[in-house]
């Protein structure tokens, strides 16, 4: 089962080598009978052969009627981001040449502290203080990190579109949370540099989930005795393989799990208008069974998908959030054919687990009902929630039809 990275529900087409000098001529069309907002499209374009002495163009966009839209190159794909009407076929023309400098709609963020002390014990409450916070692209949490010793910003890497932000845990919890956004901007960069700067209410929202001990939303796991745990004590780094302008893509590899020989390395991808994370997973030489799940609160109530024969489905749950009384959704989105059999919850993790020990391939997301107020309104109620988890789970069983000349 071996798989490309796919970025949310984007299209896959290619053109030839070609294309690196020449405009390319797209249709995209949505098969269903629902518009369809900042979906996703991408189109291969090989580079050309190194005896040519010619580099691919790594500034891209792409011309919807008299518009302008940015594009992205990663790794010989471009991509980019149409809405649809229902049944709308689009024609756009995508060029080598960058798009006019706009926001930015998404990003990941990996910011250290540099120069600090410890003050205190990790057993006092300890943290290190007194140092400056610095952007990275890579980084390995020392052995001697501890929770909540102020040396990563929020205590994590951080990815995030103009809808959501989701941060994972750069220590053996190695889970994701969810930071609720009243607005578009980006928000990471600037937090997490004094202790709960970032805990609900603040200005532009906040940490908004409790974790615990479970899986949080979407995050990867091991089954050891019939419970969903977390990977535990490893050697962690994270990185930022990818900053937009369409795609932010985070990488967290995690390695000696338990001081074994086991690895697991995975990436998060987000896409601009859009709350889904795609995961990617390869593991090696793990000692029990990977797993994905959502945390289960007290009160939570789980939701089921209505489409019992789609190749894709969804575990999802709604409930109140650790602070306040607004309500969370949470969903995982994955394909039957990848798990072993229904969701289980153990009481505080609802989950699945894959078939292969060795590789995952799933998407899940979080909605808010506060999200986007300042900005465009997100869902507002439960039904407002279970209506996106259908147009999801459509969108990925009725993928765009692309095509290229």
């Amino acid at each position: 089962m071996k798989r490309l990275l796919l970025i949310t529900t984007f299209a896959l087409t290619a053109v030839s080598a070609n294309a690196q000098k020449t405009t390319v001529d797209i249709t995209v069309t949505n098969p269903l009978d629902v518009a369809r907002s900042d979906e996703g499209v991408e189109v291969a374009v090989p580079a050309p052969a190194p005896a040519k002495g010619r580099k691919p163009h790594k500034d891209w966009s792409v011309t919807v009627g008299q518009t302008v839209l940015p594009a992205q190159w990663i790794a010989g794909k471009v991509r980019f981001t149409l809405s649809l009407n229902p049944r709308e076929q689009v024609k756009a023309i995508l060029m080598p040449k960058a798009a006019p400098t706009a926001p930015p709609r998404v990003l990941v963020t990996l910011n250290i502290q540099d120069g600090g002390k410890l003050e205190g014990t990790p057993a006092t409450g300890g943290a290190i203080k007194g140092g400056t916070f610095h952007l990275r692209d890579r980084f390995t949490s020392p052995k001697d990190h501890f929770i909540h010793d102020g040396l990563i910003a929020f205590e994590g890497i951080g990815w995030e579109s103009d809808k959501v932000a989701y941060r994972l845990y750069l220590d053996e919890r190695n889970v994701t949370d969810i930071f609720g956004k009243y607005g578009t901007g980006m928000i990471f960069p600037s937090v997490g540099h004094g202790f709960d700067d970032y805990q609900y209410p603040v200005a532009w929202g906040g940490d908004i989930f409790k974790v615990g001990p479970s899986l949080g939303v979407g995050g990867i796991g091991l089954l050891r005795n019939g419970k969903a745990t977390q990977i535990g004590p490893s050697t962690i780094t994270g990185k930022v393989l990818a900053n937009g302008p369409v795609t932010a893509i985070a990488g967290v590899d995690a390695d000696a799990i338990g001081g074994g020989a086991g690895r697991i390395h995975a990436t998060y991808a987000i896409t601009a208008g859009r709350v889904i994370t795609e995961v990617t997973v390869r593991a090696e030489k793990v000692d029990a069974p990977l797993i994905t799940g959502l945390t289960f609160h007290a009160g939570d109530q789980r939701i089921e998908p209505s489409d019992a024969d789609g190749q894709w489905t969804y575990i999802a749950a709604w409930g109140p959030q650790e602070h306040g009384p607004d309500p969370i959704g949470t969903a995982v989105f994955y394909r039957r054919a990848d798990v072993t059999g229904p969701a289980v919850n153990d009481g505080q993790t609802l989950f699945v687990q894959f078939k292969s020990r060795t590789e995952a391939n799933y998407r899940f997301g979080a909605r808010w009902t506060q999200e986007g107020k300042t900005a465009v309104p997100g869902i507002r109620d439960l039904d407002g929630f279970k209506a996106w988890l259908e147009a999801t789970v459509a969108e990925l069983n009725h993928p765009l039809v692309v095509s290229t000349r």
